[in-house]
């Protein structure tokens, strides 16, 4: 087993002149990738239960009537805040009750963003900002 390491070592370590083997394609596509994409960041958010079980409904019945728009809850989420940063003017109110927390990867603006508005109102704003996009969004489906 050592031998055999120690060969494999030695094999790498050479190289021919002359000779340089580009990376391959994989892997120059994933650089691109993150140096298009930028880093992730991740927030935390929380919002009424029952309204993460209408999005989850809404999300389902838009996938079987073959409208990928939105591929998951997070990406419907990130859009809504996308939309309420570039100036949704917010129509609806937020609902006491339970609420469920998850967490989001978002870009670094969305995510300063997040994180400039008040700190305990978040989840209250956050809550309005996707009834709002929800209302906006069904209206425009019409």
């Amino acid at each position: 087993m050592e031998l055999r390491a120690a060969r494999l070592a030695q094999k790498v370590g050479e190289k021919t002149e002359g000779t340089a083997a580009p990376p391959p394609i994989a892997v120059a596509e994933r650089e691109a990738g993150k140096e298009k994409e930028g880093q992730r960041y991740s927030i935390r958010v929380r919002y009424d239960t029952i309204l993460y079980d209408t999005l989850q409904n809404m999300i389902h019945s838009s996938h079987a009537a073959q409208d990928f728009t939105y591929p998951s809850l997070a990406d419907f989420i990130r859009a809504a805040l996308q939309a309420y940063k570039d100036g949704m003017t917010l129509t609806e109110l937020d609902q006491n009750g339970p609420k469920v927390e998850t967490s989001l990867r978002v870009d670094r603006e969305l995510a300063q963003f997040y994180k400039s508005l008040p700190g305990r109102m978040r989840p209250k704003i956050l809550e309005r900002v996707i009834r709002t996009f929800v209302k906006q969004t069904f209206r425009q489906a019409r």
